[in-house]
């Protein structure tokens, strides 16, 4: 079994209904873009237990869609490649995946854990990454759900994980 959550930073105002979800210091150009999300706003820490191995992040700051782009790049990769490590844009923490005919093998360099999970497993993990980070955000900000580059790279939009 995999427990997946994202956990809002209480420290970051955007998660806050009441905060207008633009950037405060571009007031020529205030929507935010693709880098704002990826990097600046909306972060969180990230419960992941996968099979009894507990590979969770408690960071000063994690991006949701960071976070859940990164995991939808190493499976999409993983596909043609017999190992992948990718990174967080902001926090630097490595997830190196190694795939076997049935198995695919998570480590961590955060973690000195070894986990395992099927290829399916690892399809959900990714679109559930992606579908929490939507509905985070646009549950916090309704009108957030219009934002073309959102809705169209983690949210309703977005290309499925199969």
């Amino acid at each position: 079994m995999i427990a997946f959550a994202f956990e809002p930073r209480a420290d970051d105002v955007f998660w806050s209904p009441g905060r207008r979800p633009e950037h405060p210091h571009r007031p020529e150009h205030p929507e935010l873009t693709g880098a704002d999300f990826c990097i600046s706003y909306f972060l969180a820490d990230v419960q992941l237990v996968v099979h009894g191995v507990d590979l969770s992040l408690r960071t000063p700051g994690l991006p949701v869609v960071d976070f859940a782009l990164m995991l939808e790049y190493a499976r999409r990769e993983l596909e043609a490649r017999s190992g992948i490590a990718v990174e967080t844009s902001v926090t630097k923490h490595v997830f190196s995946l190694s795939r076997g005919p049935e198995v695919v093998t998570l480590t961590t360099n955060y973690a000195s854990a070894v986990a395992e999970l099927t290829w399916d497993e690892l399809r959900q993990l990714a679109a559930r990454a992606k579908s929490e980070a939507f509905r985070l955000i646009t549950t916090a900000h309704p009108e957030l759900r219009d934002h073309a580059w959102l809705r169209e790279t983690v949210g309703a939009g977005a290309s499925p994980a199969a």
